[in-house]
């Protein structure tokens, strides 16, 4: 990708007003990821429920996230089974969520620690390999609420991964290993971009941006309530994107061989 197209393509994304509210409600304390939970061990279990957890289901989530956070870190991990089932239940596929709870605390257990000495690259890989329920898109959530909004790390989720950055010219990868390749390119074209005027524009600079040089968290909520707004919808003639030309009309997962 080149980073001229790419600077062009987020300027754009940037502009309608229903993407800079959401980006609003989320770029300083985010919905999913809450900065009221301060244990970073609370954090790792906690991102990997915000997994399947639409707008719709937000108030709930919240409800959820809070009920957890009135337990320290070592309650948690001795409390039983069905305390925690009753917990999560609200959320479904109770089991699954449960089993992710239990592998990512033996995984704390285990590395806790090493855990706040790794880099992005290595935490990523090591919560991926090991917690039994995380993918590579799981793992880059949680290094990143583990760490911070403005630790460095893009999360790709599957949406973008298959749609919408192959339609914006990026590489189209079949396997779990593309969120990572994606993360990577997307971090190394946003250090290699100047985004202040795009900041200033679309008045991005009352939010608490850590780091203007490197606006990774920014970008990534920019292209992520894109996508909800717009690639979700699949609907061509509304996307901005399309009537500058600058997609490859794949709003559709159908064609994507």
């Amino acid at each position: 990708m080149d980073k001229e197209r790419f600077k062009r393509i987020i300027e754009i994304c940037a502009e309608p007003k229903d993407v800079i509210d959401e980006v609003a409600k989320n770029h300083d304390n985010n919905l999913w990821w809450p900065k009221n939970v301060e244990d970073y061990r609370k954090r790792l279990l906690i991102a990997g429920l915000s997994t399947r957890i639409s707008y719709n289901m937000i108030d709930t989530y919240k409800s959820v996230i809070s009920k957890l956070d009135k337990y320290s870190y070592s309650e948690l991990s001795n409390m039983e089974k069905e305390k925690i089932i009753t917990i999560i239940k609200p959320l479904g596929l109770s089991n699954a969520r449960y089993n992710y709870i239990k592998s990512m605390i033996n995984f704390v257990d285990e590395y806790q620690d090493e855990l706040l000495n790794f880099s992005n690259e290595e935490l990523i890989t090591l919560i991926a390999q090991k917690v039994k329920g995380a993918s590579y898109k799981v793992a880059q959530c949680c290094t990143l609420y583990m760490k911070g909004y403005y630790c460095g790390i893009m999360p790709v989720d599957s949406g973008m991964k298959d749609i919408e950055l192959p339609c914006m010219g990026f590489n189209y990868y079949k396997n779990d290993k593309g969120h990572e390749i994606l993360r990577k390119e997307l971090e190394d074209l946003v250090e290699s971009v100047d985004f202040n005027e795009m900041i200033k524009k679309s008045k991005f600079d009352k939010f608490n941006i850590e780091n203007k040089h490197h606006p990774t968290w920014l970008i990534h909520l920019i292209l992520i309530y894109y996508k909800r707004l717009y690639c979700n919808k699949h609907k061509t003639k509304d996307c901005p994107l399309h009537r500058e030309k600058l997609t490859k009309d794949m709003c559709y997962k159908e064609v994507i061989k």
